[in-house]
């Protein structure tokens, strides 16, 4: 049997096959035996019929197995001899199968490419320094102040303003015609929280109890529903009610409501432990991503349009489940999946070029992880997740792409560490926003 491997691009191969008409006559006549011990025609007992009859019956499928059978047979173990490994799905090629005759059939494929990985260590990169703000601490404390508040029936008499949770009845026409889930009652709406169509509330700041207003917007263009997008429309409005947040006091009896607190001061050096350790690990991250980002500008190379596309999948299926978490679309926020994709195909290129040079300082730096290692990491999942160790564990041996998933970031992890500790790092000010 030839083979022959043809670079297409670094990162695109093809293997042409000719396989030698002995071998192609012999599958031929295995596959017509198993037909013919199968089939049933009529006129004829099972097993007994024709070679005449059974290729002029079952032509396309005597071919189509025998290049199923010889591809199955060759393409495989090309791959093995040649030590290949393809990252996409192969596009095949054939000639017709015919007794007597070579066959011959190519496969198109992409590969990793090969990186010969330099300047690694040395790596200039700045880190923040750790600096607590405590605007930012206080910030957290008036979000939890927030979210205690309690909305109270505004008595005086005023118009409503921003800020305000007011009860509307509402009812939307579209032409001078009612259109369909346009129209509630008792609907509460805080204003200013841009939570409605653009322009609708601030056309009911300004009314009061037992006002009545038409209320003239236009839907966004990219709205979900085809026949409103981009429309005219006006609402009845008729305001009820103005509630407004009444804040808790932050005091030591505040403090007490949210946990093992004594005083508002010890809530507040709690909340800013946490908020240093976030920042800590903020910090870290941003050092990690810094050290890859000058790790790719160092290293110029082709990707594979597979792995990119493999990792926009990943970006986008993350996306649309933080948004279900705030049962949202990018719909609703004016885009859609295609916008998201061609925004976003830049940060997979360099998620792409990342996994692939980590791995390249990997594998020429002999960074592994030990079996220990991954008992360990999963023993901290189950006790972080309060889980059995025993029944993670299983899971992780049932599902092979789970545990190498894990085993990938576990030894990116480690390339990390030795970059890091073999970089020259600068601490800098924290940038203003």
């Amino acid at each position: 049997m030839l083979v022959n491997v043809e670079n297409l691009s670094p990162v695109k191969k093809k293997i042409s096959f000719e396989i030698p008409s002995e071998r192609v006559s012999q599958e031929i006549e295995k596959v017509y035996e198993e037909i013919k011990r199968t089939v049933s025609i009529k006129g004829f007992r099972k097993g007994k019929v024709p070679k005449a009859i059974i290729e002029k019956h079952y032509y396309d499928r005597i071919e189509s197995d025998a290049i199923k059978n010889l591809i199955n047979e060759t393409y495989f173990k090309a791959l093995m001899e040649k030590k290949i490994l393809p990252v996409s799905q192969p596009e095949f090629e054939s000639d017709p199968v015919k007794a007597g005759e070579s066959f011959k059939y190519a496969v198109t494929f992409e590969t990793a490419p090969e990186i010969d990985v330099k300047e690694y260590q040395g790596l200039q990169v700045e880190k923040r320094k750790l600096v607590v703000d405590q605007s930012a601490v206080e910030g957290r404390l008036t979000e939890l102040q927030d979210g205690m508040a309690q909305l109270k029936p505004v008595e005086e008499p005023r118009p409503a303003k921003d800020g305000d949770f007011v009860s509307i009845d509402f009812k939307g026409f579209l032409d001078g015609v009612p259109f369909d889930r346009g129209e509630a009652q008792d609907y509460m709406l805080q204003l200013g929280s841009n939570h409605f169509i653009p322009g609708f509330e601030e056309q009911v700041v300004g009314m009061s109890p037992g006002d009545s207003r038409e209320v003239k917007v236009t839907f966004p263009a990219e709205y979900g529903n085809a026949e409103l997008a981009g429309k005219d429309v006006t609402f009845d409005v008729t305001l009820k009610e103005i509630k407004a947040k009444e804040l808790p006091p932050l005091d030591d009896d505040f403090a007490r409501q949210l946990g093992a607190f004594e005083t508002i001061e010890e809530l507040r050096t709690r909340i800013s432990e946490v908020y240093e350790k976030e920042e800590e690990q903020k910090i870290e991250n941003e050092l990690r991503d810094n050290l890859v980002k000058v790790l790719i500008e160092k290293h110029e190379f082709e990707v594979p349009e597979a792995m990119v596309a493999k990792q926009l999948n990943v970006l986008i299926e993350n996306m649309q489940s933080n948004l279900e978490k705030q049962n949202l679309t990018f719909e609703q926020l004016g885009t859609s999946e295609e916008k998201i994709r061609e925004q976003s195909r830049g940060v997979a290129v360099s998620q792409v070029k990342g996994s692939l040079l980590l791995a390249a300082v990997a594998e020429k730096e002999n960074i592994t992880v030990e079996d220990a290692e991954i008992e360990e990491k999963i023993r901290d999942i189950a006790a972080q997740a309060n889980k059995d160790f025993e029944v993670v564990s299983g899971i992780y041996q049932s599902n092979p792409y789970a545990k190498d998933t894990l085993v990938m970031q576990m030894r990116e992890d480690k390339v990390i560490a030795f970059l890091q500790e073999h970089a020259k790092v600068t601490e800098v000010e924290k940038q203003p926003e």
